[in-house]
């Protein structure tokens, strides 16, 4: 007779916290998200009809609603981030990694202002922009100067995933390749980025989410203007939930399209860049 493994509790125990407030705080929320959004509901008066789907029509096409333009704004912001982090992010990691001398301090200063509140660091660049010849007070710039301070934000956090993953690649391929003549370019090309497939995914797909999700820079710096041109989703969601007409249904639907949105994504990227094993354990 086969022997019954035993369950071992304890380990379930220690988990249960962590557990109880993902459910509380992350699906049940979602839940209450979810319902809300199909009702025409007013925080302040509490309650609201059964609408169905209709928050999600008016959302989509409905005349007053500025979803496509927040979308818009959204997406462009993402790209600029994007491609700002990964100019600059990896170039850094590869800086700091031949750094022999004060590499600490280095990843402490580029690291810095990724924990800094980003109340705080909207205020300083609201200021630096009004110095330089006030990019935020122009509709053609305005999106561009607050996607120069995402990049600023975030690309001390990114680079240290980089560099952590570059300091887990063994250095024999490296010897290899030069024994074989291969110069910086090709080594970079052929070890480097095929061994940072991971941490390329990772930071790829990271910095898609929060990009999406932009609120603090733009409610702090520019409240959507001028002209809309930073009216990003987040912030729209926002304005509809807790402005005075409390359409809290209608900014449910949006926060639930808005996730929609990201999940495509980053079901693409993750399709697209999926881990391979490089080489032979």
């Amino acid at each position: 007779m086969k022997k019954r493994s035993r369950v071992d509790w304890g380990a379930y125990l220690y988990i249960a916290p962590a557990f109880l407030l993902t459910i509380v705080f992350s699906l049940f929320s979602m839940g209450v998200s979810f319902w809300t959004s199909l009702h025409n509901w007013d925080p302040f008066k509490g309650g609201g009809d059964f609408v169905g789907l209709d928050n999600y029509r008016r959302v989509l096409m409905g005349t007053d609603s500025v979803f496509w333009t927040a979308l818009r704004n959204t997406t462009l912001y993402v790209v600029m981030v994007l491609t700002g982090m990964m100019l600059t992010a990896l170039p850094l990691a590869l800086l700091c990694k031949k750094a022999k001398y004060l590499q600490g301090l280095f990843r402490t200063l580029y690291f810095l202002p990724s924990i800094t509140p980003g109340v705080v660091v909207s205020l300083i660049f609201y200021q630096l922009f009004g110095l330089w010849g006030g990019l935020l007070d122009k509709s053609g710039t305005a999106l561009f100067a607050i996607a120069m301070m995402g990049v600023w934000g975030g690309v001390g956090y990114n680079m240290l995933l980089f560099l952590a993953g570059l300091n887990e690649i063994p250095i024999d391929f490296y010897e290899a390749a030069r024994m074989d003549g291969a110069n910086a370019l090709t080594e970079f090309r052929h070890i480097t980025i095929p061994f940072l497939r991971n941490t390329l995914v990772f930071v790829l797909v990271m910095t898609i989410i929060g990009a999406y999700q932009v609120f603090t820079s733009v409610y702090v710096m520019t409240g959507g203007g001028p002209e809309k041109s930073t009216q990003v989703l987040a912030f729209d969601i926002f304005i509809n939930a807790f402005s005075v007409s409390g359409q809290m249904g209608y900014a449910s639907a949006a926060a639930w399209l808005l996730f929609l949105v990201i999940s495509v994504f980053v079901f693409i990227q993750m399709r697209l860049m999926r881990s391979r094993r490089i080489y032979d354990e």
